[in-house]
């Protein structure tokens, strides 16, 4: 097993790249990230400290995608608040930016223990 560089790398023979939801897979969700670890207990360890290392490498990035987002989304939100815009509409917009800012929370807390982490 081969380490890359970034999640989900597309494959050197694909000429016409990645498709849009690869791009936002690999860009916005941590998904194919990580090596299922396998064999002997020096390669199980040796996968895990792998994935540690791509995990601190890639947990800022995605905290800090998810951080714009969210702060993106409260602005729209807040503007169609300000606007006096439909209670629909600023229901709907609501729901993403719960996630986002969920995620952006979960993520940076992530990058932040792996940061602190001694091991």
């Amino acid at each position: 097993m081969t380490p890359t560089d970034t999640p989900a790398a597309a494959t050197a023979g694909d000429a016409t790249g990645p498709r849009f939801g690869e791009l936002l897979q690999r860009y916005l969700l941590p998904v194919g990230l990580c090596a299922a670890p396998s064999g002997d207990i020096f390669a199980h360890r040796a996968v895990l400290e792998r994935n540690k290392q791509a995990l601190r490498r890639w947990m800022p990035h995605y905290a800090k995608v998810h951080t714009v987002l969210a702060t993106g989304l409260l602005t729209v939100c807040s503007g169609a608040h300000a606007t006096e815009a439909s209670g629909w509409l600023v229901a709907a917009a609501a729901v993403p930016t719960l996630g986002e800012v969920v995620l952006a929370i979960t993520f940076g807390c992530i990058a932040l223990v792996l940061r602190l982490g001694n091991d």
